[in-house]
C-alpha cells in the first residue's frame, strides 16, 4: 500500500534527482510517474489495510527522515542545502496554492495516463476551507477538477449523496463538479438551506464569489424531502447571506398550483434587519365599509432601530395611520414608541350627513439597563390621546377598549456616590376618558437623605450608647401641577391655573431595647409646606353661596407630631412525640404606640379661617391650604393609642425527602393581622374601625387572601357614624362594614419537548404577542374566585349586604401533538351569567399553523381565522379572516 504522504519538493542527495529537474526548474507535480516512484520509495505496509490517504503538500520535509521508513539509506550531501534546492526547484504556475487532502474507505487507485485519482467508498477531498464528501470522487489533478457522485442501494435509493461545505455554507446534491483553481462548480439536484428556507434546484452553477444560479427551482421553509408547499421559479439567483432573487414565481400547496403568481421575488437571508412591504389585510366593516388594514412599509434601519409605517383605509372615508419604532442597545437601553392618527367618518341620522371624528394616541416606553449607569436610572412610560380613541380603534386582543384612563410617567433618579443623598426628577400625566379631565405634574422634584446618626462614634468600642442610636433623615418634594379638560388643555387658560408647592419632612427616631426582648422607638416628625397659592372663602349674601378666591403669594404652614411605639415577639411551641406531626409553632408580634398631634386649626398657627355657611349665620373653619398640592395639617387635637397584633402559624412534619433532618416545615397561616387605634383627645368616636387581614397558601397550591373591617359604632341610614356603641344598641361588639376573599390556584403538567427558537424568531414573537402559541406544556388550568361584601346598616341594626362574586377559569389542552385548545371565561354569581368567554383552537401544520379565536358573547363578540407559514421570513404569507364586534 502506498505511503500516505508524498511531497512536491524534497531534499535528497543530488545523484538521485535528474539534472533536467534542477536545470529547467520543473515542478515534480508535472511528472506523475516520478511522484509514483518517489512514493514507492517511502511505501510501507498497512496492517489494517482498510483505509488509505494521500496528500499533496507544498511544505518541505525535515532535514532527515527515520531510516526505518526507507528501503535504503540516503546520505546527506553538504554541497546541496535545502535553501539552494528551493531556489532551483520552481512550482508550476498551474499548481494549487494550498494543501489538498483526499481519502477513501474502500480503495484509491491512480490513472497515471489521465492524471486522475479515483476515491471509492466514503470519499473525501479537503482544500483550504472546502470539504467535499461523497460515495465516489474522481480527482483530476491535471485540470484541478473533482467530480462527486453517490450510489444506489438495493432498493434503488441514492445514498451517500455528495455534500459540499465551505465555511458555514453547505450543499447536498446528486452530482457535483468543482474546479479548485477557478472556484467554479456545477451541481445537479442541489438542496441547500438558506436561513429559515430550503432551496432545491435541478441544476446550479456556482461562481467564484459563492453566488449560485439555478434553474427549475423551488423555495420552501418546510424541511421535509417532499415539502408541503413551495414557491416555484424557473430561474433564481442566490447571494449567500444576503438574498434570493427569483424570476416569475408561483405558490404551490400540496402539489397543487395556486392562482398566486409573482413577477419576481426577493427573499432576505441575513440575520440583519431588512426593509420591505407589509401586506395589508382585507375585509369589510359594517360601519366603515370595505378596508385594507395594517398595510405599509417596514424600515430595518439597523440592528438597534427599526420603523414600521402602517395604515388602514376604509371605503366610506375613515382612515388610520400609525408609526411604530423599536430601539434596543445591549447593556444600555431599550424601548418602543407608537403614534397613531385616525379619522372616523360616520353617518349622523340627526344631521342626515357624514361627520368626521379625529382621534390620536401616542404610546412610548423607555427603560435604561441597570448596567449602563449604576448610580442613575432613567425610565419613561408615555400613553396619552383623545378620549374616544380606545373605544373606536382599540383591538379586541389586548382589551384596551375597556381602559378609561391614560397614564404617563417619566423619571430620572440619581444616587450621589459615597453620600446619603439621592434625588429624582419626574413628570406624571393622568387622563380620564370618562370625565375628559387631564392632570399633569411637570416637573416633580424629590430630594432625599438617608438616615444618619450624628452622635455615633467613628470607631465604636464596646456597646452603643443610647444617644448613638438617635438618627434622622430628610426629604424634600417640589411639584408643579395643572389640570384642565382635554379639549382645552393646550389653551392659554390652562397654565393660568398652575399650582406650585413644596414639602419638607424631617423624621427623628431613637430605638432602644428594654429587658433585651422589648423594642421601644420614640420619634418626632416635623413637616413644613410652602405654597405659592392659597384659598380664601367668602359668604355672598346676594346669592347665598360661598365664593372661592385664589390668592397668589408665598405662604407656609407646618405640622408635627410626637410618637412612641413598642413591639416584641412571643413564641409558642407545642411538640408531639408520636406520629408524623412533630411540632406546631405560633409566633405573635404585638405592637402598641402612642402619638400626639396638636390642633393646627387654632388661630396661632395661621392655617385655618372661619367662613359663614348659611343665612342663619352658622360658621365653619376651613384651611387656606386645602386646595393646594400638598394640603395642610388636619384640624383637631389627636392623642391616639395605636395597636396591632400579627400572627404566624407553622408546623413541622416528618419528611423522607430531607435526608439530613428528615423534617419539613408547613405554613398554616402566613399572616393574620389585627389593628386599630383609640383617640384620647377626641370628645366622641374615640375608637377607630378595626381591620383584620390575612393570607396563607394551602398545600403549596391554593393562594388565599382575606380581609374585613369592623366598626364598633352604629351608623345612620346614610352611613354616618354615631357616638353609640353597637354593644349598647344591638348587643354585638361591632358591625361588619366590608369584607373580601380571594382564592387562586393553577395546575399544569410537566413540560414536554421544548421548542428551540433562534434569536430572530424570539424577537419576532416578542413583537407579535398573541399571534403564536406554545405546545411545550401539554395542559394547564388556572382558577380564581373573588368575593366582596359591602354592609349597609341602620340605627335599628337592620343589616343588608351587597356583594359581588365571580369565578374566573382559563386553561389549555393539547388534544394531540398538533392540536391545542384554549378557553377562558368567568361567571357572575350575583347576576347568574357569564359576562364573556373566549375559545381558541390551534393546529400545528408542520411548516404552517392555523388558529381560530372566538368570543361568542360579551361586550365585543368576534371571531378570527388565520392560516400562516411559521417561518418569520414568510410572515406575510397568510390567510386571515376576522369579524369584530363592528364588522360583518
Amino acid at each position: 500500500m502506498l505511503y500516505s504522504s508524498f511531497v512536491a519538493k524534497i531534499s535528497i542527495k543530488r545523484k538521485f534527482i535528474p539534472d533536467i529537474f534542477l536545470k529547467k526548474r520543473y515542478s515534480l507535480q508535472r511528472f506523475p510517474i516520478l511522484l509514483l516512484i518517489l512514493c514507492s520509495l517511502y511505501s510501507y505496509g498497512d496492517t489494517n489495510g482498510s483505509y488509505a490517504t494521500t496528500q499533496i503538500i507544498t511544505e518541505t520535509l525535515p532535514d532527515t527522515l527515520p531510516a526505518d521508513t526507507l528501503p535504503f539509506q540516503i546520505l546527506p550531501d553538504s554541497s546541496i542545502s535545502d535553501t539552494s534546492l528551493q531556489r532551483n526547484v520552481k512550482e508550476s504556475k498551474d499548481g494549487l496554492d494550498a494543501k489538498v487532502t483526499y481519502a477513501a474507505r474502500d480503495s484509491i487507485w491512480y490513472d497515471i495516463s489521465n492524471q486522475r485519482v479515483h476515491l471509492v467508498g466514503d470519499a473525501q477531498v479537503t482544500y483550504k476551507d472546502i470539504t467535499l464528501k461523497a460515495d465516489s470522487i474522481v480527482f483530476d489533478w491535471k485540470n484541478n477538477i473533482v467530480f462527486a457522485i453517490g450510489r444506489k442501494d438495493s432498493t434503488g435509493k441514492t445514498i451517500n449523496r455528495p455534500s459540499f461545505e465551505q465555511g458555514d455554507r453547505h450543499y447536498d446534491a446528486n452530482k457535483i463538479y468543482y474546479n479548485f483553481k477557478t472556484n467554479k462548480g456545477k451541481i445537479s439536484e442541489i438542496l441547500t438551506q438558506e436561513d429559515e428556507g430550503f432551496v432545491r434546484s435541478e441544476v446550479v452553477k456556482r461562481m467564484p464569489d459563492d453566488v449560485l444560479f439555478g434553474s427549475h427551482n423551488i423555495y420552501t421553509t418546510c424541511n421535509l424531502d417532499h415539502p408541503h408547499f413551495y414557491i416555484g421559479s424557473s430561474k433564481i439567483k442566490i447571494n449567500p447571506g444576503k438574498s434570493i432573487v427569483s424570476g416569475p414565481a408561483n405558490l404551490v400547496v400540496a402539489d397543487v398550483p395556486t392562482p398566486l403568481f409573482l413577477p419576481f421575488g426577493i427573499f432576505p437571508l441575513n440575520a440583519k434587519r431588512k426593509s420591505g412591504i407589509i401586506f395589508p389585510e382585507y375585509g369589510e366593516d359594517k360601519n366603515r365599509g370595505f378596508f385594507l388594514r395594517n398595510g405599509g412599509y417596514y424600515f430595518g434601519i439597523s440592528d438597534n432601530v427599526d420603523l414600521a409605517l402602517t395604515a388602514d383605509i376604509y371605503s366610506k372615508g375613515s382612515w388610520k395611520a400609525s408609526a411604530a419604532s423599536r430601539f434596543n442597545k445591549r447593556y444600555k437601553f431599550n424601548g418602543d414608541m407608537r403614534m397613531t392618527f385616525a379619522n372616523e367618518r360616520s353617518f349622523s341620522t340627526e344631521l342626515n350627513d357624514y361627520t368626521s371624528n379625529k382621534q390620536f394616541n401616542v404610546a412610548a416606553r423607555y427603560n435604561q439597563d441597570g448596567k449602563a449607569r449604576p448610580n442613575s436610572r432613567f425610565s419613561a412610560t408615555v400613553n396619552f390621546g383623545t378620549s374616544g380613541f380606545n373605544q373606536l380603534f382599540a383591538s379586541n386582543t389586548n382589551f384596551n377598549y375597556l381602559n378609561n384612563t391614560y397614564q404617563s410617567s417619566i423619571s430620572y433618579s440619581q444616587t450621589i456616590p459615597y453620600s446619603p443623598f439621592n434625588f429624582t426628577i419626574s413628570a406624571d400625566h393622568t387622563q380620564s376618558t370618562l370625565t375628559h379631565l387631564v392632570n399633569v405634574s411637570l416637573p416633580t422634584f424629590a430630594f432625599n437623605m438617608n438616615t444618619i446618626y450624628p452622635f455615633r462614634r467613628p470607631l465604636a468600642i464596646g456597646s452603643e450608647k443610647w444617644y448613638e442610636k438617635i438618627g434622622f433623615s430628610y426629604s424634600m418634594n417640589a411639584e408643579n401641577q395643572v389640570s384642565n379638560a382635554d379639549s382645552l388643555f393646550f389653551s392659554p387658560s390652562t397654565f393660568q391655573n398652575l399650582e406650585t408647592g413644596f414639602r419638607h419632612n424631617i423624621p427623628v427616631s431613637a430605638p432602644f431595647q428594654v429587658f433585651k426582648f422589648l423594642t421601644v422607638t420614640p420619634g418626632f416628625n416635623y413637616s413644613e409646606i410652602w405654597s405659592l397659592q392659597t384659598t380664601r372663602q367668602n359668604w355672598d349674601p346676594e346669592t347665598s353661596t360661598i365664593d372661592y378666591d385664589t390668592i397668589q403669594g408665598f405662604a407656609t404652614t407646618r405640622d408635627f407630631n410626637f410618637s412612641v411605639s413598642s413591639s416584641t415577639r412571643v413564641y409558642g411551641i407545642v411538640k408531639f412525640k408520636k406520629g408524623k406531626l412533630q411540632a406546631i409553632r405560633h409566633v405573635i408580634t404585638p405592637s402598641i404606640g402612642l402619638s400626639y398631634h396638636p390642633d393646627f386649626s387654632e388661630p396661632q398657627w395661621n392655617t385655618y379661617k372661619t367662613v359663614q355657611i348659611n343665612e342663619e349665620g352658622a360658621t365653619q373653619r376651613y384651611s387656606i391650604f386645602g386646595n393646594t398640592i400638598y394640603g395642610g395639617p388636619g384640624q383637631g387635637k389627636s392623642g391616639s393609642i395605636n395597636f396591632s397584633l400579627a400572627n404566624n402559624l407553622e408546623m413541622k412534619v416528618f419528611s423522607k425527602k430531607d435526608t439530613l433532618q428528615q423534617t419539613r416545615k408547613v405554613k398554616l397561616l402566613d399572616a393574620l393581622n389585627l389593628g386599630g387605634s383609640y383617640n384620647l383627645a377626641a370628645d366622641s368616636l374615640n375608637l377607630s374601625v378595626i381591620s383584620i387581614s390575612g393570607r396563607t397558601k394551602l398545600f403549596d397550591k391554593f393562594d388565599i387572601n382575606f380581609g374585613s373591617r369592623f366598626d364598633p359604632y352604629i351608623a345612620d341610614s346614610n352611613g354616618r357614624r354615631l357616638n353609640q356603641f353597637e354593644w349598647n344598641v344591638n348587643n354585638r361588639l361591632a358591625r361588619l362594614t366590608n369584607a373580601n376573599l380571594s382564592v387562586g390556584t393553577s395546575f399544569q403538567s410537566k413540560k414536554g419537548t421544548t421548542t428551540e427558537l433562534t434569536d430572530l424568531q424570539r424577537d419576532y414573537l416578542s413583537y407579535s404577542t398573541g399571534e403564536y402559541i406554545s405546545f411545550d406544556v401539554p395542559w394547564n388550568l388556572a382558577l380564581s374566585y373573588s368575593l366582596f361584601l359591602q354592609s349597609v346598616n341602620s340605627e335599628a341594626g337592620d343589616d343588608s349586604l351587597t356583594f359581588t362574586q365571580t369565578l374566573n377559569i382559563s386553561g389549555g389542552l393539547n388534544l394531540t401533538k398538533n392540536w391545542k385548545l384554549t378557553a377562558s371565561t368567568s361567571y357572575d354569581f350575583v347576576n347568574k351569567e357569564f359576562p364573556t368567554a373566549s375559545l381558541g383552537i390551534y393546529r400545528d401544520l408542520h411548516c404552517w399553523e392555523m388558529s381560530i379565536q372566538w368570543v361568542p358573547f360579551g361586550v365585543r363578540p368576534s371571531y378570527s381565522f388565520v392560516l400562516r407559514v411559521k417561518a418569520s421570513v414568510l410572515q406575510d404569507l397568510k390567510l386571515p379572516k376576522r369579524s369584530d364586534w363592528n364588522e360583518f
